[in-house]
């Protein structure tokens, strides 16, 4: 079960008077990575994980809440020192900003209403299934890429928020959509009544390079202090188990590297 209690935020932990700020932006609408709970505060994986790094470097973390296609242009123009929002690395997007080392990795999977494409098993069946079909994907997500690569024959629809593509599924503007496994099940959790469904095989990064080399924390080029400190503490907290029991709390199952 998904846990709606936050790990991290729920330790009181003292910073120095002088702790340096920075500035974290993520999209919060990607439950269970990040969302806005009932409280009106952010939280989710995502979130336990940036207030883990920012306690490991005495840093005092303002998040912001931004889209999530605004979020690279935004920290490229200075308006944040990183991003962290289920932030998959790639070669495209290594072009334009730096990345921590990996935190996390997780799978993906195409979903739809109802049992329509239960029989689905396969790639090819998805191939086949998915042709002159339409699929929705956040904007500026490797899955946008990842469709286009893959099923050539499908027509694309882009979102800036994941609960539009939700919406869009339960009216029939979709026929389908992608989006990392855990945001299925949690989504699905949240809409019981809107019977979501994943099918076929999961997409791993070993078959679809456009899933990139894992996800990390988005920075500025030319932040090599605060990367090179910020991947000291992502290995401190892989190696002593926060990051793991925090992706079992949040997704069930151990999401690191």
């Amino acid at each position: 079960m998904l846990k709606s209690i936050s790990f991290i935020t729920a330790m009181a932990v003292a910073l120095p008077a002088s702790a340096e700020t920075l500035r974290l932006a993520t999209s919060a609408d990607y439950p269970p990575w990040e969302s806005v709970n009932s409280a009106g505060a952010m939280a989710g994986f995502d979130i336990d994980v940036g207030n883990a790094i920012c306690q490991k470097i005495e840093a005092d973390c303002q998040w912001t809440n931004q889209a999530y296609d605004g979020l690279i242009p935004a920290l490229e123009a200075g308006q944040y020192d990183i991003v962290i929002s289920a932030v998959s690395i790639t070669e495209e997007r290594r072009q334009r900003i730096a990345f921590s080392a990996p935190y996390a990795q997780a799978p993906a999977s195409f979903g739809t209403v109802g049992e329509k494409y239960a029989s689905i098993s396969d790639r090819a069946g998805l191939t086949t299934t998915l042709s002159g079909k339409v699929v929705g994907v956040q904007g500026s997500s490797i899955f946008e890429g990842l469709v286009a690569n893959n099923f050539p024959d499908t027509e694309i629809k882009t979102y800036e928020r994941a609960d539009q593509i939700i919406a869009d599924l339960g009216i029939g503007r979709l026929d389908a959509a992608v989006l990392e496994t855990t945001s299925w099940a949690s989504m699905a959790e949240a809409n019981p009544s809107a019977n979501l469904k994943t099918f076929g095989p999961k997409l791993a990064f070993s078959d679809y390079p456009e899933l990139g080399d894992g996800i990390g924390l988005g920075f500025q080029k030319g932040s090599g202090d605060l990367k090179a400190r910020v991947d000291a503490a992502i290995a401190e907290l892989l190696a002593d188990g926060t990051i793991s029991t925090l992706s079992e709390t949040w997704f069930g199952f151990d999401a690191t590297p």
